[in-house]
């Protein structure tokens, strides 16, 4: 069985992405794992909902591929949201340890298993051309 997962980004009005810090040394964008049955869209909605309590819609997919974290292949599906409701809550805290908004990913650490999305993102002006309309 393929293992796939999904992970959203969204801006804040400041122009920031939105992270969360769900491993010890690294941060990441909110989302997680597919469900049995589930697909990859499914998964983005669920997971922001479960992990932040917002709603998301209008997600428009901005990067698909393999991504390799401790030597197992993933298939990573990114979506960046273009509307969403509420105030970001840390509803999971056992697993999420933060959440903050950054203006450049430099600013922290990530897996190094994002380097595709990341070069990808670099190449693109996906990002400057695009705002998360918060309701």
């Amino acid at each position: 069985m393929k293992k796939e997962f999904s992970r959203v980004l969204l801006k804040n009005q400041s122009d920031e992405i939105l992270i969360l810090k769900d491993r010890p040394d690294t941060w990441n964008f909110p989302g997680g794992k597919q469900e049995l049955g589930e697909s990859a869209l499914e998964c983005a909605i669920r997971e922001i909902k479960e992990e932040l309590a917002v709603e998301i819609t209008e997600l428009e997919e901005i990067f698909t591929g393999p991504l390799v974290f401790d030597s197992i292949v993933w298939q990573g599906h990114f979506y960046f949201a273009k509307q969403a409701q509420g105030k970001v809550t840390l509803n999971e805290p056992n697993k999420i340890k933060g959440v903050q908004f950054i203006k450049r990913f430099e600013e922290v650490n990530f897996s190094p298993g994002l380097a595709p999305l990341f070069d990808y993102l670099a190449r693109s002006d996906y990002l400057k051309l695009n705002k998360t309309n918060w309701k």
